[in-house]
Protein backbone atom coordinates (compact mmCIF):
# COMPACT_ATOMS: atom_id res chain seq x y z
CA UNK A 1 0.00 0.00 0.00
CA UNK A 2 1.42 3.36 -0.97
CA UNK A 3 2.20 5.48 2.06
CA UNK A 4 3.86 8.80 2.84
CA UNK A 5 5.11 7.96 6.31
CA UNK A 6 5.98 4.90 8.34
CA UNK A 7 6.80 3.89 11.93
CA UNK A 8 4.40 3.47 14.82
CA UNK A 9 0.73 4.42 14.72
CA UNK A 10 1.45 7.27 17.11
CA UNK A 11 4.26 8.70 15.01
CA UNK A 12 2.24 8.25 11.83
CA UNK A 13 -0.67 10.20 13.31
CA UNK A 14 1.62 12.94 14.57
CA UNK A 15 3.39 13.38 11.27
CA UNK A 16 0.16 13.23 9.31
CA UNK A 17 -1.20 16.06 11.42
CA UNK A 18 1.88 18.14 10.70
CA UNK A 19 1.72 17.31 7.01
CA UNK A 20 -1.96 18.18 6.62
CA UNK A 21 -1.36 21.64 7.99
CA UNK A 22 -4.79 21.68 9.66
CA UNK A 23 -3.61 23.44 12.87
CA UNK A 24 -2.58 27.04 12.33
CA UNK A 25 0.06 29.04 14.19
CA UNK A 26 -0.87 31.79 16.56
CA UNK A 27 -0.11 35.34 15.40
CA UNK A 28 3.50 36.39 15.80
CA UNK A 29 4.23 38.50 18.82
CA UNK A 30 7.09 40.90 19.50
CA UNK A 31 9.90 40.56 20.22
CA UNK A 32 10.74 38.06 17.49
CA UNK A 33 12.25 34.81 18.74
CA UNK A 34 15.49 35.32 16.78
CA UNK A 35 16.00 38.61 18.63
CA UNK A 36 16.35 36.65 21.90
CA UNK A 37 16.74 32.93 21.13
CA UNK A 38 17.67 31.92 24.67
CA UNK A 39 14.64 29.74 25.25
CA UNK A 40 13.03 26.88 23.31
CA UNK A 41 12.30 27.38 19.64
CA UNK A 42 8.66 28.28 18.92
CA UNK A 43 6.13 25.67 17.86
CA UNK A 44 5.75 27.05 14.33
CA UNK A 45 8.56 27.96 11.94
CA UNK A 46 6.75 31.15 10.94
CA UNK A 47 7.12 32.35 14.55
CA UNK A 48 10.93 32.26 14.53
CA UNK A 49 11.35 35.54 12.68
CA UNK A 50 13.69 34.00 10.11
CA UNK A 51 11.33 34.63 7.20
CA UNK A 52 9.64 37.66 5.73
CA UNK A 53 7.49 35.24 3.69
CA UNK A 54 7.64 31.63 4.83
CA UNK A 55 5.70 30.14 1.89
CA UNK A 56 8.00 31.86 -0.61
CA UNK A 57 11.11 31.10 1.45
CA UNK A 58 11.99 34.81 1.59
CA UNK A 59 14.37 35.52 4.49
CA UNK A 60 13.72 38.38 6.87
CA UNK A 61 15.90 41.48 6.94
CA UNK A 62 19.30 40.65 8.43
CA UNK A 63 18.98 36.92 7.71
CA UNK A 64 21.60 35.72 5.22
CA UNK A 65 21.08 32.85 2.76
CA UNK A 66 24.27 30.94 1.97
CA UNK A 67 25.57 27.86 0.18
CA UNK A 68 28.77 26.01 1.15
CA UNK A 69 31.25 25.63 -1.70
CA UNK A 70 31.24 21.84 -1.21
CA UNK A 71 27.91 20.19 -0.46
CA UNK A 72 27.04 17.55 2.09
CA UNK A 73 25.11 14.67 0.51
CA UNK A 74 21.76 14.19 2.25
CA UNK A 75 19.97 11.53 0.27
CA UNK A 76 19.54 13.71 -2.78
CA UNK A 77 17.69 16.50 -0.99
CA UNK A 78 18.03 20.07 -2.16
CA UNK A 79 18.98 22.30 0.75
CA UNK A 80 18.56 25.95 1.58
CA UNK A 81 20.51 27.54 4.44
CA UNK A 82 20.03 30.71 6.46
CA UNK A 83 22.25 32.46 9.02
CA UNK A 84 21.25 35.13 11.52
CA UNK A 85 23.78 36.99 13.67
CA UNK A 86 22.71 39.47 16.36
CA UNK A 87 23.12 43.07 15.14
CA UNK A 88 26.64 44.41 15.52
CA UNK A 89 28.25 40.98 15.97
CA UNK A 90 30.65 39.01 13.79
CA UNK A 91 32.19 35.56 13.67
CA UNK A 92 35.65 35.50 15.27
CA UNK A 93 38.13 33.72 13.05
CA UNK A 94 41.31 34.13 15.12
CA UNK A 95 40.66 31.00 17.18
CA UNK A 96 41.16 27.30 16.43
CA UNK A 97 37.39 26.90 16.03
CA UNK A 98 35.63 29.98 14.74
CA UNK A 99 33.55 31.58 17.49
CA UNK A 100 29.94 32.44 16.70
CA UNK A 101 28.24 34.99 18.95
CA UNK A 102 25.51 34.01 21.40
CA UNK A 103 22.23 34.50 19.60
CA UNK A 104 23.42 33.00 16.31
CA UNK A 105 20.65 31.07 14.52
CA UNK A 106 21.15 28.75 11.54
CA UNK A 107 18.51 26.89 9.56
CA UNK A 108 18.65 24.23 6.86
CA UNK A 109 15.73 23.20 4.64
CA UNK A 110 15.44 19.80 2.96
CA UNK A 111 13.29 19.45 -0.16
CA UNK A 112 12.82 16.82 -2.87
CA UNK A 113 11.36 17.32 -6.35
CA UNK A 114 8.62 15.09 -7.71
CA UNK A 115 7.42 13.47 -4.49
CA UNK A 116 3.88 12.07 -4.42
CA UNK A 117 1.40 14.25 -2.55
CA UNK A 118 3.46 17.42 -2.90
CA UNK A 119 3.45 20.17 -5.48
CA UNK A 120 6.92 20.60 -6.94
CA UNK A 121 9.95 20.69 -4.65
CA UNK A 122 8.09 21.50 -1.45
CA UNK A 123 10.26 21.46 1.67
CA UNK A 124 9.97 18.32 3.82
CA UNK A 125 11.90 19.45 6.88
CA UNK A 126 13.74 22.42 8.39
CA UNK A 127 16.41 22.03 11.07
CA UNK A 128 17.37 24.84 13.45
CA UNK A 129 20.60 25.29 15.38
CA UNK A 130 21.10 28.23 17.74
CA UNK A 131 23.63 29.33 20.34
CA UNK A 132 22.56 30.14 23.89
CA UNK A 133 24.79 31.07 26.86
CA UNK A 134 24.58 27.37 27.84
CA UNK A 135 25.63 26.08 24.41
CA UNK A 136 24.14 25.01 21.08
CA UNK A 137 20.55 23.80 20.86
CA UNK A 138 18.59 22.13 18.04
CA UNK A 139 15.03 21.76 16.76
CA UNK A 140 13.39 20.06 13.78
CA UNK A 141 10.29 21.23 11.88
CA UNK A 142 8.07 19.08 9.65
CA UNK A 143 6.31 20.91 6.80
CA UNK A 144 2.75 20.50 5.62
CA UNK A 145 2.17 19.19 2.10
CA UNK A 146 1.27 22.63 0.79
CA UNK A 147 4.59 24.16 1.82
CA UNK A 148 2.92 26.93 3.82
CA UNK A 149 3.94 26.10 7.39
CA UNK A 150 6.12 23.78 9.45
CA UNK A 151 5.54 22.53 12.99
CA UNK A 152 8.20 21.59 15.50
CA UNK A 153 8.58 17.88 16.11
CA UNK A 154 8.08 17.56 19.89
CA UNK A 155 10.13 14.44 20.67
CA UNK A 156 13.73 15.38 21.46
CA UNK A 157 15.05 11.82 21.38
CA UNK A 158 13.38 9.77 18.63
CA UNK A 159 14.45 9.80 14.98
CA UNK A 160 11.50 9.65 12.57
CA UNK A 161 12.00 8.01 9.16
CA UNK A 162 9.58 9.11 6.44
CA UNK A 163 9.04 6.91 3.42
CA UNK A 164 8.68 9.19 0.40
CA UNK A 165 7.20 8.06 -2.89
CA UNK A 166 8.45 9.50 -6.20
CA UNK A 167 5.80 10.52 -8.69
CA UNK A 168 7.68 8.43 -11.28
CA UNK A 169 6.06 4.98 -11.06
CA UNK A 170 9.36 3.35 -12.08
CA UNK A 171 11.27 4.90 -9.16
CA UNK A 172 11.64 3.17 -5.81
CA UNK A 173 10.39 4.70 -2.54
CA UNK A 174 13.12 6.20 -0.40
CA UNK A 175 13.52 7.24 3.21
CA UNK A 176 14.19 10.69 4.65
CA UNK A 177 14.87 10.72 8.39
CA UNK A 178 13.91 13.56 10.70
CA UNK A 179 16.69 13.40 13.29
CA UNK A 180 16.15 13.76 16.99
CA UNK A 181 17.91 16.46 18.96
CA UNK A 182 20.28 13.73 20.14
CA UNK A 183 20.91 12.83 16.49
CA UNK A 184 21.83 16.44 15.68
CA UNK A 185 24.22 16.54 18.61
CA UNK A 186 25.84 13.33 17.35
CA UNK A 187 27.53 15.34 14.58
CA UNK A 188 27.42 18.95 15.74
CA UNK A 189 28.29 18.27 19.36
CA UNK A 190 30.71 15.35 19.06
CA UNK A 191 33.98 15.73 21.01
CA UNK A 192 36.61 17.48 18.93
CA UNK A 193 34.06 18.81 16.44
CA UNK A 194 33.10 22.34 15.61
CA UNK A 195 29.36 22.87 16.08
CA UNK A 196 28.75 24.78 12.83
CA UNK A 197 29.39 22.61 9.79
CA UNK A 198 29.72 24.05 6.29
CA UNK A 199 31.27 27.37 7.37
CA UNK A 200 35.04 26.96 7.72
CA UNK A 201 38.29 27.82 5.90
CA UNK A 202 38.04 24.80 3.58
CA UNK A 203 34.35 25.32 2.82
CA UNK A 204 33.73 29.05 2.86
CA UNK A 205 30.35 30.28 1.51
CA UNK A 206 31.06 33.24 -0.80
CA UNK A 207 27.85 35.03 0.24
CA UNK A 208 29.06 35.23 3.83
CA UNK A 209 32.50 36.51 2.80
CA UNK A 210 30.81 39.25 0.77
CA UNK A 211 28.57 40.11 3.73
CA UNK A 212 31.66 40.89 5.85
CA UNK A 213 30.63 38.80 8.85
CA UNK A 214 34.12 37.48 9.66
CA UNK A 215 36.61 39.18 11.99
CA UNK A 216 39.41 39.10 10.96
CA UNK A 217 38.34 38.71 7.31
CA UNK A 218 39.08 35.31 5.77
CA UNK A 219 39.60 33.80 2.34
CA UNK A 220 39.17 30.20 1.20
CA UNK A 221 42.14 27.88 1.70
CA UNK A 222 43.53 26.65 -1.60
CA UNK A 223 43.29 22.89 -1.96
CA UNK A 224 46.72 21.18 -2.24
CA UNK A 225 45.52 18.95 -5.08
CA UNK A 226 47.90 17.43 -7.63
CA UNK A 227 45.23 16.66 -10.22
CA UNK A 228 41.70 17.93 -11.01
CA UNK A 229 40.38 14.55 -9.87
CA UNK A 230 42.12 14.95 -6.53
CA UNK A 231 40.66 18.45 -6.12
CA UNK A 232 37.16 17.05 -6.65
CA UNK A 233 37.81 14.29 -4.12
CA UNK A 234 39.14 16.79 -1.57
CA UNK A 235 36.04 18.93 -1.94
CA UNK A 236 33.73 15.95 -1.57
CA UNK A 237 35.61 14.70 1.50
CA UNK A 238 35.66 18.17 3.12
CA UNK A 239 31.86 18.27 3.01
CA UNK A 240 31.06 14.64 3.77
CA UNK A 241 33.91 13.23 5.88
CA UNK A 242 36.13 15.95 7.33
CA UNK A 243 33.75 17.04 10.09
CA UNK A 244 34.37 13.67 11.80
CA UNK A 245 37.75 12.59 10.38
CA UNK A 246 39.63 15.65 11.55
CA UNK A 247 42.54 14.20 13.55
CA UNK A 248 41.53 15.66 16.90
CA UNK A 249 40.65 12.46 18.80
CA UNK A 250 42.53 9.60 20.41
CA UNK A 251 44.46 6.81 18.74
CA UNK A 252 42.24 4.13 17.25
CA UNK A 253 39.17 6.35 16.96
CA UNK A 254 37.64 7.45 13.65
CA UNK A 255 38.83 11.00 14.11
CA UNK A 256 42.37 10.00 15.06
CA UNK A 257 43.54 10.75 11.52
CA UNK A 258 42.63 13.68 9.30
CA UNK A 259 40.91 13.48 5.94
CA UNK A 260 41.10 17.26 5.55
CA UNK A 261 42.91 18.33 2.37
CA UNK A 262 46.41 18.93 3.75
CA UNK A 263 46.47 15.50 5.39
CA UNK A 264 44.41 13.51 2.92
CA UNK A 265 47.11 11.96 0.73
CA UNK A 266 49.58 11.21 3.54
CA UNK A 267 46.87 9.70 5.74
CA UNK A 268 45.17 7.55 3.12
CA UNK A 269 47.37 6.52 0.17
CA UNK A 270 49.02 3.16 0.93
CA UNK A 271 48.02 3.52 4.60
CA UNK A 272 46.55 0.60 6.55
CA UNK A 273 43.23 1.04 8.30
CA UNK A 274 43.41 1.34 12.08
CA UNK A 275 40.27 3.05 13.42
CA UNK A 276 37.43 1.61 15.45
CA UNK A 277 35.02 1.60 12.48
CA UNK A 278 37.35 -0.16 10.05
CA UNK A 279 38.03 -3.71 9.03
CA UNK A 280 41.45 -4.71 7.79
CA UNK A 281 42.55 -3.07 4.60
CA UNK A 282 44.35 -0.15 2.95
CA UNK A 283 42.59 3.18 2.87
CA UNK A 284 43.58 4.09 -0.69
CA UNK A 285 45.40 1.82 -3.15
CA UNK A 286 46.48 3.90 -6.18
CA UNK A 287 44.70 2.67 -9.29
CA UNK A 288 42.46 0.24 -7.36
CA UNK A 289 39.17 1.79 -6.21
CA UNK A 290 37.52 -1.57 -5.49
CA UNK A 291 40.35 -2.58 -3.17
CA UNK A 292 40.50 0.76 -1.33
CA UNK A 293 38.85 0.92 2.09
CA UNK A 294 37.56 4.46 1.62
CA UNK A 295 35.84 3.56 -1.64
CA UNK A 296 34.34 0.43 -0.11
CA UNK A 297 33.03 2.26 2.97
CA UNK A 298 31.46 5.15 1.08
CA UNK A 299 30.26 3.38 -2.07
CA UNK A 300 29.89 -0.35 -1.40
CA UNK A 301 29.24 -0.96 2.29
CA UNK A 302 25.53 -0.03 2.10
CA UNK A 303 24.86 -2.63 -0.59
CA UNK A 304 22.85 -5.58 0.67
CA UNK A 305 25.35 -8.00 -0.89
CA UNK A 306 28.48 -6.30 0.49
CA UNK A 307 30.62 -9.03 2.09
CA UNK A 308 33.44 -6.88 3.46
CA UNK A 309 34.24 -5.78 7.00
CA UNK A 310 33.90 -2.02 6.63
CA UNK A 311 31.05 -0.01 8.10
CA UNK A 312 29.12 2.39 5.82
CA UNK A 313 30.44 5.93 5.81
CA UNK A 314 29.25 8.53 6.62
CA UNK A 315 27.49 6.64 9.42
CA UNK A 316 24.70 9.18 10.15
CA UNK A 317 22.09 10.96 8.08
CA UNK A 318 22.51 8.84 4.94
CA UNK A 319 19.61 6.77 3.66
CA UNK A 320 20.54 6.75 -0.04
CA UNK A 321 24.01 6.26 -1.57
CA UNK A 322 25.41 9.27 -3.40
CA UNK A 323 25.98 8.39 -7.09
CA UNK A 324 28.53 11.21 -7.32
CA UNK A 325 30.63 9.63 -4.57
CA UNK A 326 31.34 6.61 -6.75
CA UNK A 327 32.33 8.74 -9.72
CA UNK A 328 34.48 11.20 -7.75
CA UNK A 329 36.32 8.67 -5.57
CA UNK A 330 36.89 6.24 -8.43
CA UNK A 331 38.31 8.99 -10.66
CA UNK A 332 40.65 10.19 -7.90
CA UNK A 333 41.97 6.75 -6.94
CA UNK A 334 42.59 5.88 -10.56
CA UNK A 335 44.26 9.25 -11.26
CA UNK A 336 46.93 8.93 -8.56
CA UNK A 337 48.43 5.70 -9.85
CA UNK A 338 52.05 6.38 -10.68
CA UNK A 339 52.30 9.84 -9.11
CA UNK A 340 55.80 10.17 -7.72
CA UNK A 341 54.86 11.94 -4.47
CA UNK A 342 52.49 9.25 -3.22
CA UNK A 343 53.51 8.00 0.24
Amino acid sequence: MRRLALLTVTALALLAACDDGAPQPTPQIRPLWIEDPTGPAPEWLSQTGLYADLSAGTPAAGVLPFTPQYKLWSGGADKGRLLYLPPGTKVRTDTAFWQFPVGTVLSKDFSYPDVEGRDGAVVIETRLEWLTPQGWRYAQYHWNAQGTEARKYPDRWGDVPLELLPTDPQADPFVHTLPSELGCDGCHGAPGNKAVLGIDPYNLPPELVAAGIFDPPVAPIELPARTPEEAAAMGYIVANCGHCHHGRKGVGENASYSLLPHGLVANTVNQDTDSSASGDGVRVIPGDPEGSAIYQAVVKARDADYAGQLKPMPPLGIDRVDPEAERILRAWIESIEGLEDNP
